[in-house]
């Protein structure tokens, strides 16, 4: 899985460590390749590739520890990064509760199979014509922008405790912002991540992105209120990102979520089922361990609307439950070159209803159809309020028909309040880089303020 040099590089920076004065230690390997070919105005003006290697260090000495990271990988420069973490814990002060790295467990790791083809510039290059061509059927002027993207993300995690696990994931994905211009400007954007390149749908992508950024061109101005909302799959996963960071440990402990002292308790709609499933090759980051190498399983953050665990890594479980061992196994793996040592679940997987989009509309009295929630934020963690823009394709529904495009809208709702009557939920679910979701019909959604566009 990792070139020989990469693999020499591993065996080099352990056995500098093993006989360090460290009293242990930790080493995170990532060998991480991503390509992508971008085009904007209908036309391809960028292929990129980047090709990363990282080592990730922590060490302890005691009750003191620090990490450092590194991409320049010579055997000088591991050797000046471990002085420079020597250095380091002379001055760093003690964690009274830190337990130590995780320890290895006397069992194998369930084989996931998370490798797949991935698309070359040529096929990338297809891609993007095939998606001009279905834009263009829709409106001949229609513009596009967007990538055709892939990543091989090879990882490595091991430590003085015994830890020693590898894995590769491989996913591709296209993204489509649809321009067309009318009366007035018209914009929409949809994509699509998958393992196997075979099930990218560029045609019926760029279609439908065109066909709704083509009714936003006559997009109506509505009043703010609490509304019935469709939400897209893509909406309905921000949403679900949103709600699952009440379920950390860091912050339940520090009563900064909507879900302290709400563990067993009906607080959602019973429809309501939300799981990490990290064994589940169908999502894409997909993976037997976590960040720190700790084995990982499937975990019900919500059961039937009712929350049911929250989330620890090894550093959260010595802190909160005196026992790093009770880890969760959700440090993040490094999937991205921008986020290391974050705690959350990255397969949420959102259980479907036997509801299609077209019966969500028809079920609505008055409402919108919301394609994409951009910018979101917390205004309270503790209450669960959000708040963001709807953005990418508006659509006002009225007596189960769409009637028009709509300006789009501020949003401010507690996450509590928007999930405790979730009247239908879709058949079918659809993959982001990190969850499993379908479409879900809210009964009530609040739209704070409105846009000019």
């Amino acid at each position: 899985m990792f070139s020989e040099n990469f693999l020499s590089l591993i065996d080099y920076t352990k056995n500098a460590l093993e006989s360090s004065s460290f009293d242990s230690y930790e080493i995170n390997c990532v060998d991480r390749l991503h390509a992508l070919t971008r085009f904007a105005n209908s036309t391809i003006h960028q292929n990129v590739s980047d090709h990363t290697y990282r080592f990730l260090f922590r060490v302890s000495k005691g009750k003191k520890f620090c990490s450092s990271s590194l991409t320049t990988l010579t055997p000088s420069s591991i050797d000046a990064t471990i002085k420079q973490l020597d250095s380091m814990l002379s001055f760093v002060p003690e964690i009274s509760f830190f337990q130590g790295f995780p320890e290895s467990i006397d069992s194998p790791l369930v084989s996931i199979p998370t490798v797949g083809n991935l698309l070359d510039e040529f096929q990338r290059a297809d891609i993007v014509e095939t998606s001009v061509s279905g834009a263009e059927e829709v409106d001949k002027n229609a513009r596009l922008a967007g990538s055709v993207y892939i990543s091989d993300i090879r990882f490595r995690v091991l430590n003085s405790n015994g830890i020693d696990n590898s894995h590769q994931i491989t996913y591709n994905g296209l993204i489509v912002n649809s321009l067309t211009e009318r009366e007035n400007k018209g914009y929409a954007k949809e994509e699509q991540h998958v393992r196997d390149p075979a099930d990218l749908k560029p045609y019926e992508i760029a279609r439908q992105a065109t066909e709704l950024s083509v009714s936003t061109c006559s997009s109506k101005d509505y009043s703010p209120g609490e509304y019935e909302v469709v939400l897209s799959p893509s909406a309905t996963t921000t949403l679900m990102r949103f709600l699952s960071m009440g379920f950390s440990g860091n912050a339940y402990h520090e009563s900064q979520s909507f879900v302290a002292d709400q563990i067993g308790v009906q607080l959602f709609d019973q429809k309501l089922t939300l799981q990490d499933d990290p064994l589940n090759p169908e999502t894409l980051l997909a993976t037997p361990f976590d960040g720190e190498g700790v084995q990982k399983k499937p975990l019900f953050l919500i059961e039937e609307g009712i929350p049911k665990t929250i989330i620890y890594n090894n550093f959260m479980a010595s802190r909160y439950l005196n026992d790093k061992s009770s880890s969760t196994g959700h440090q993040i793996i490094p999937f991205s070159d921008y986020i290391f040592s974050w705690v959350m679940p990255m397969n949420l997987t959102l259980y479907p209803g036997d509801s299609s989009l077209e019966e969500m509309i028809e079920e609505t009295k008055k409402g919108f159809f919301v394609n994409r929630l951009h910018y979101t934020n917390f205004v309270n963690r503790r209450l669960g309020a959000i708040t963001g823009l709807t953005r990418d394709g508006l659509l006002y529904i009225e007596d189960g028909e769409v009637v028009s495009a709509a300006k789009n809208f501020r949003f401010t709702d507690n996450i509590p309040n928007f999930l405790k009557e979730v009247p239908l939920i879709g058949e079918n679910r659809e993959k982001s880089i990190a969850s499993l979701c379908p479409a879900i019909k809210l009964k009530s959604f609040r739209f704070s303020g409105k846009s000019k566009h």
